[in-house]
């Protein structure tokens, strides 16, 4: 139990981290003429407001702890690992969705919700490629060392 305290924390924090960076180079980058468009971006070049902070950080927590109902054994064992991954992406999505609506992130007009969803499927297609890439870079270290291990048993199993 403390272990997966500990890693919904890690999670939580790194999580959070990313956000808070993401939105300080956005908000640098896009400077005063953001503050009219989005709430999040109110303070236009000043900073970021602590409303703002407060709503970014309850979306990361949402995300930790879908991950850890669906991308762990904690809560849910007996659903495949597509169908968790399937179920954890898309309540992100709607969690992202409903947050930016209630919040006034981004204004009712097409233009903004096209140019969010162009950006969000983006940065989705990296994180799986990315994710991918990783997986299979462990799956054939782990691989290797299986193969090294039957190579030169031990006498330990005999």
């Amino acid at each position: 139990m403390q272990k997966r305290l500990i890693s919904f924390l890690k999670d939580f924090l790194e999580i959070s981290a990313s956000i808070v960076l993401i939105f300080t180079l956005l908000t640098l980058a896009l400077g005063e003429g953001a503050g009219s468009v989005s709430s999040l971006f109110r303070l236009g070049s000043a900073g970021i407001a602590v409303e703002s902070l407060l709503q970014l950080f309850l979306l990361s927590f949402t995300f930790s702890l879908l991950k850890l109902i669906f991308l762990t054994d904690a809560i849910i064992k007996s659903l495949s690992a597509v169908l968790r991954y399937i179920l954890c992406f898309g309540l992100i999505t709607i969690f992202i969705l409903t947050f930016a609506f209630c919040f006034k992130w981004i204004p009712n007009e097409a233009e903004y919700w096209l140019m969010f969803l162009a950006c969000y499927v983006l940065s989705t297609a990296v994180s799986i490629m990315v994710s991918n890439l990783i997986n299979k870079k462990e799956d054939k270290k782990l691989n290797d060392a299986l193969k090294a291990i039957k190579e030169n048993p031990t006498d330990g199993g005999k």
